[in-house]
């Protein structure tokens, strides 16, 4: 089952190199679904070169070229080793950006103990108490819910990266226009802030 649940090209995330990792892992198990589902003198090459078509697609795109040079080759030149070794080259590649991608999330993040994760769940909780009694319409009550509902997740992984409680920060800033409430919930958030900065190596 491809991990969008539905069209692979709805709500890719703006980072170019995130969304062509997702974009390659929902083609390439397109493109094992199909492979399984061929009978005995069906054509592979046509599964291969659908495939190969579409990462290089999304590659121009996304515009990750400098990094990843190839062309489409023609149906009657691919087989199944032209697959693997291209299939090579793009495992290759997603290593590399998981690599990259992993140190700069390292980078931006910081690993609590179980004390501080208390502490910080329990200013979620009140800042969750105080969403649920906001008067604002529905839809923004559960933006707001969802943004914290990302940033307690968040805080129960092993490092927990700075841009959810940002993300939450933000949401409040735009949403919350009631200057007593939202000096409310921005006192609780400041807590939580010097909790993270405790942790700053």
């Amino acid at each position: 089952m491809s991990e969008f649940g539905g069209d692979p090209f709805q709500d890719l995330s703006d980072d170019p190199e995130e969304a062509f990792l997702k974009l390659e892992t929902h083609f390439r198990s397109e493109c094992d679904r199909q492979l399984a589902a061929l009978e005995h003198n069906d054509r592979t090459d046509v599964v291969y070169v659908d495939y190969i078509a579409k990462v290089l697609a999304a590659i121009k795109a996304l515009e990750l070229e400098g990094e990843f040079k190839s062309e489409v080759p023609s149906i009657e030149d691919v087989n199944f080793t032209t697959y693997l070794n291209f299939n090579k080259d793009v495992m290759h590649y997603c290593t590399m950006l998981r690599i990259r991608r992993s140190q700069r999330e390292q980078g931006y993040s910081v690993q609590f103990d179980d004390t501080a994760r208390r502490k910080i769940h329990h200013h979620l909780d009140h800042v969750l108490d105080i969403f649920r009694k906001l008067e604002v319409d529905d839809r923004k009550r559960e933006k707001l819910i969802s943004r914290l509902n990302d940033l307690q997740s968040e805080v129960d992984q092993r490092r927990t990266r700075f841009d959810r409680f940002a993300a939450l920060t933000m949401e409040v800033a735009g949403v919350v226009g009631d200057a007593a409430e939202r000096s409310k919930i921005v006192d609780i958030l400041d807590a939580v802030g010097r909790v993270f900065l405790g942790f700053t190596d």
